[in-house]
């Protein structure tokens, strides 16, 4: 069926800041039942998805619509070029020109439960300009909103199309509040051709009681690890925080303490990003350094802001994000050797405004921050003075579009006029983590960390 929809705020209800004013008219196909191959996979894995080669089908493959005709483009379903079987999607497009975007698309319902997608993808190339794997999400008013989760091609003003045969391209991207369909588009936007093969999307930051979710019969619960176990902490008077916290274990501390990254996740701020937050210790820091992750606070049914700070709270909150981070780092510190210089905030879409709001406090516990995909309005921030001397690190795509490009620009330059160390890193793909997820998170901790 066909729908006039318009880009929107990834889960704006939410309290995600961004606005889009793309328009589109975007075709969602009905969901579809799983194929085969993907039921014999999900038997043994409940967080799968979807799993496809595209072998399966009678005339077109199973599952998969092609989009709109496009002038120049030829939708393929190859049985020659291939990563592994016998069949392949593939998409060709001989004229000079982006738009109107070409796609193939399968959408399917969404289990729930979740913060993410992770998906995996054989990808070959032949002078390729420009191709997306795309993920689109549908709420139960049919509205619409989309993350990047692969781009192929071209990233930078210059450089070559890709040509390349079977490569693994892969991506995460977080799940709207609210999500009820969720549609894969396997896209091509300029000239040249390009073949997928080897799909696979999988749930990511699951909720704890995803598992009974799909389960027939209720199980013991098994016992919690402690590193999930949410620590209380008294931010004020009559009202206390959470956070988690990734300890060091038996490590011993560094001569001068631990390092502390303070994460403040996108989306609704919940535990469900933890096994994320766990992967950035595991895979993106050393081991100088403990992650404590605030868990967000619904103060109101109809909370609009994710992180409520000081300058932009909402109705009923007992405390500001830069209180509960400030009551965080302190307990932190009652019970592990920190070296209060190396304390850094990571946030990133729903996260930005109050990483920004907690450095521009004149006692901020942080030094510095890595801020995002994000976006930067002043007028909501405290003074911009209290910037000078803390270092920032701004993660943006210039194709975002869900946070405009502009604003991590004019975040750089206003904290640049007000004496703060800062850079803004650019990557491809649009709004969400693309491509070396753990590698910028590890350079832009590593830049933070540096001493002048």
């Amino acid at each position: 069926m066909e729908h006039n929809m318009r880009v929107i705020s990834r889960g704006s209800t939410r309290g995600r800041l961004c606005i889009a004013v793309l328009a589109l008219t975007v075709a969602i196909a009905p969901s579809r039942p799983a194929t085969a191959a993907d039921a014999a996979v999900a038997g043994d894995n409940q967080d799968l998805l979807i799993a496809d080669s595209f072998e399966e089908g009678e005339g077109q493959p199973a599952g998969w619509s092609e989009g709109a005709p496009v002038p120049g483009v030829r939708y393929l379903w190859s049985g020659g070029k291939v990563a592994d079987g016998k069949r392949a999607l593939s998409l060709k497009k001989t004229v000079n020109r982006y738009f109107p975007i070409a796609e193939w698309t399968r959408t399917v319902d969404h289990r729930g439960g979740a913060a993410a997608l992770d998906v995996k993808v054989q990808v070959k190339a032949q002078r390729a300009a420009k191709a997306i794997v795309d993920l689109q999400f549908i709420d139960g008013g049919g509205q619409w909103s989309h993350d990047w989760a692969c781009y192929i091609g071209a990233k930078n003003n210059g450089d070559p199309p890709a040509n390349h045969d079977w490569k693994d391209y892969s991506g995460t991207v977080s799940i709207p509040a609210g999500t009820k369909q969720i549609a894969i588009g396997l896209q091509i936007y300029g000239p040249g051709q390009v073949w997928f093969d080897q799909l696979e999307v999988t749930y990511a930051g699951r909720g704890s009681n995803a598992a009974a979710e799909h389960a027939d019969v209720a199980e013991p619960a098994e016992p919690r690890d402690p590193i999930n176990d949410a620590i209380a902490v008294e931010v004020s008077k009559d009202a206390q925080g959470e956070y988690l916290l990734v300890a060091p274990g038996d490590r011993e501390p560094p001569p001068q303490g631990f390092g502390l990254v303070v994460v403040l996740p996108g989306g609704d701020g919940s535990a469900d990003f933890h096994p994320f937050v766990r992967r950035i210790h595991e895979n993106a820091l050393d081991g100088s350094f403990l992650i404590a992750q605030p868990l967000a606070v619904r103060w109101t049914s109809d909370q609009q802001i994710t992180w409520p700070t000081g300058t932009n709270g909402v109705s009923g909150m007992k405390f500001s994000t830069e209180q509960q981070v400030a009551k965080v780092v302190d307990d932190v510190a009652a019970k592990h050797r920190l070296d209060r210089r190396r304390v850094y905030l990571l946030a990133w879409s729903s996260g930005g405004p109050a990483a920004y709001a907690t450095l521009l406090e004149p006692n901020s516990p942080a030094t510095g921050g890595l801020i995002a995909m994000s976006v930067f309005k002043p007028d909501s921030l405290p003074p911009l003075g209290s910037a000078a001397g803390r270092r920032f690190y701004l993660l943006h795509s210039p194709d975002d579009r869900v946070c405009p490009f502009w604003m991590a620009q004019a975040a750089e330059k206003a904290l640049a006029d007000a004496a703060a160390p800062v850079t803004l890193v650019q990557y491809a793909g649009g709004h969400g983590w693309q491509g070396d997820i753990f590698g910028e998170i590890r350079r832009g901790i590593q830049w933070l960390d540096r001493r002048n």
